[in-house]
């Protein structure tokens, strides 16, 4: 079945939310040098990701960890939340690449996003990466009050879309909250892996790309397959 709605995942799906991270942490570290000893500053950065966890720890554990592993960064948690929630999407980088493929793909279906996040962080970085105009279908389970793998939020999209979950493709990054909390509605799901190996025990999504950012040609080719 050709799908007749696409929703999409925003964090490293439709934007490199990894890369925005990577510059963040080495930004913050600059900025703090005397917490961050040179010698050990790729122990440091290698920690700060882990910690992160591609963004799927909680960012009040997160931030609450970052605090207590690095005290001499001598910022409360809550801080942290708010100097990393202002400044991280300012430093998503747009990509040409993926508005061509929306554009492309509202031309024939409807296209939304289905995220989880608070509406001011997550909103920033739809707006700096230029989305905004060509999304304007958007859910996040800060706004919806549902976070995915919650089928609230998939929900509330399909309704607006009037669209059945079968007559839908869910695009995302994560194993369970994307493609398992999809696919239990009955959508289609496209994994974007990043390189990943799919998680033992879980049901396999329905297909598989490495990225979107940067290589729209892949879902192009998955799109073009389910006809």
């Amino acid at each position: 079945m050709r799908p007749r709605a696409v929703f999409f995942d925003l964090d490293d799906t439709l934007i490199d939310r990894a890369g925005a991270f990577a510059s963040y942490v080495e930004d913050l570290i600059d900025r703090h040098p005397a917490a961050f000893p040179a010698s050990r500053r790729a122990e440091d950065v290698a920690e700060f990701h882990a910690l992160d966890g591609r963004g799927s720890t909680d960012r009040t554990v997160f931030c609450r960890r970052v605090t207590d592993t690095f005290p001499a960064l001598a910022l409360s948690p809550e801080e942290l939340w708010d100097d990393m929630s202002t400044l991280l999407p300012t430093l998503v980088v747009p990509s040409v690449g993926t508005l061509v493929l929306v554009e492309g793909l509202r031309k024939r279906a409807p296209v939304a996003v289905v995220s989880n996040g608070s509406g001011r962080v997550q909103r920033a970085k739809l707006e700096r990466a230029f989305l905004t105009a060509h999304l304007p279908d958007v859910f996040l389970s800060g706004e919806v009050g549902a976070e995915k793998p919650d089928a609230r939020i998939f929900l509330a999209a399909l309704a607006r879309v009037d669209r059945a979950p079968e007559e839908v493709l869910h695009v995302g990054d994560d194993p369970e909250r994307d493609i398992v909390g999809a696919a239990r509605l009955g959508m289609s799901t496209c994994w974007v892996s990043h390189g990943r190996p799919w998680p033992q025990g879980l049901p396999p999504p329905t297909f598989t790309v490495e990225r979107v950012v940067g290589q729209p040609e892949a879902l192009r080719g998955v799109l073009a397959r389910w006809t």
